[in-house]
């Protein structure tokens, strides 16, 4: 219960540095008239049904509409708790989960940060299918349903894995409904549909080709990046996580690639999908400036050795980065930021309104949690 208590709490905390890092509350108020792109809207919570009294499962998918249109997607943990970016423009949003309406529904805003917006369902989709794995040919190599819970209703995702046999390598997965997030790697998700299905593993005889992963930063001083699996050579579409980590004075930018897939080319960790090809990963680092395209924070304050942001610094690099939603926060940050900061670092009645009213506040909460966060 404790541990329970102190990560939710470390989750507040982080949500509460997300509002310095993209700039919310009262500055789309000020920034609008500059023409400043319109931010997604963060929503994340709990997904909950009245019958039984209990969170989703894990892996139930949950989806954001404005109108008939699909804004945003993904599935909960093993605690019913979901995170996703709406993106605009406005509307009312409404939210479907396991294909079910839920009775909450929001007005889209930009940079808005909607933290526990819990939804709720009458019930879960009585219907489940059964999963059945299965391999082609007979006996060249495994597949199973790492999740394990089988039946499923429509709509949960699925992991699966398949392991080919001396002699053999995997080349793709098959089903006759449903959907994978990439047929081609041997560890990927599947997408269950409306009825039962068999998902087959198929492998073909040789050892498959292998291709070598080299990790570069540009420029070389700005930082390191990571082959974090460290097992190159990579048959094509094996998933490679991978990971930046920006050298002092140095913020990551953004990865890149010449072939192969990047499944978020802003966020320091992540993966990489291999392509049919030696290829060459780049992490990207751009030097921090003190005026544009510097720090909200650094800019409230005029100059980046504020002692205040330091634990903010600290609870970036040991809380926020250790999450997808930290992650995915910090990513947006990097890309939207510029603007809003030199906004900010140009206007002395907006740097005190931000330092006092904002900043302030959320350092002396993450400073005063510190020995939660930091354990």
């Amino acid at each position: 219960m404790r541990r329970r208590r102190a990560s939710r709490l470390a989750g507040a905390l982080g949500l509460l540095l997300a509002l310095v890092l993209i700039g919310v509350g009262m500055l789309p108020v000020y920034v609008s008239a500059q023409g400043i792109p319109q931010m997604p809207m963060a929503v994340t919570g709990i997904a909950s049904s009245v019958t039984p009294a209990a969170p989703v499962p894990a892996g139930t998918l949950v989806q954001a509409y404005v109108g008939a249109e699909l804004r945003a997607e993904t599935t909960t943990d093993a605690e019913g708790t979901y995170f996703f970016l709406v993106q605009g423009p406005a509307g009312t949003v409404t939210f479907m989960v396991a294909g079910v309406l839920a009775q909450e529904s929001v007005a889209w805003e930009s940079g808005e940060l909607k933290d526990d917006f819990n939804l709720t369902i009458p019930a879960l989709p009585g219907a489940t299918y059964n999963l059945t794995m299965a391999v082609d040919p007979a006996a060249s190599g495994s597949a199973t349903d790492v999740t394990g819970a089988s039946p499923y209703a429509a709509g949960v995702q699925v992991n699966v894995q398949a392991v080919a046999a001396s002699g053999y390598h995997f080349v793709n997965w098959t089903a006759p409904a449903g959907s994978f997030a990439n047929a081609s790697s041997a560890t990927t998700t599947f997408t269950m549909p409306a009825q039962d299905v068999t998902v087959t593993a198929n492998f073909d005889v040789g050892g498959a080709a292998e291709y070598t992963l080299t990790m570069a930063a540009s420029p070389i001083m700005g930082g390191t990046a990571y082959d974090v699996t460290g097992a190159s050579p990579y048959n094509q579409g094996e998933v490679v996580s991978i990971q930046a980590i920006a050298a002092s004075g140095y913020q990551f930018a953004g990865w890149a690639a010449p072939a192969g897939t990047l499944a978020n080319a802003y966020v320091a960790a992540t993966t990489f999908t291999m392509p049919a090809q030696n290829v060459v990963v780049t992490a990207t680092f751009q030097v921090i400036q003190t005026t544009s395209g510097c720090f909200i924070a650094t800019a409230a304050y005029g100059s980046p050795s504020a002692e205040r942001l330091d634990v903010l610094r600290e609870f970036r690099d040991c809380v926020l980065l250790e999450s997808t939603a930290g992650s995915q926060f910090v990513g947006l940050y990097y890309r939207l930021s510029p603007p809003v900061a030199d906004f900010i670092s140009g206007n002395g009645f907006l740097r005190t309104l931000v330092r006092e009213l904002l900043v302030d506040p959320v350092a002396w909460v993450v400073g005063a949690a510190a020995d939660v966060w930091r354990n």
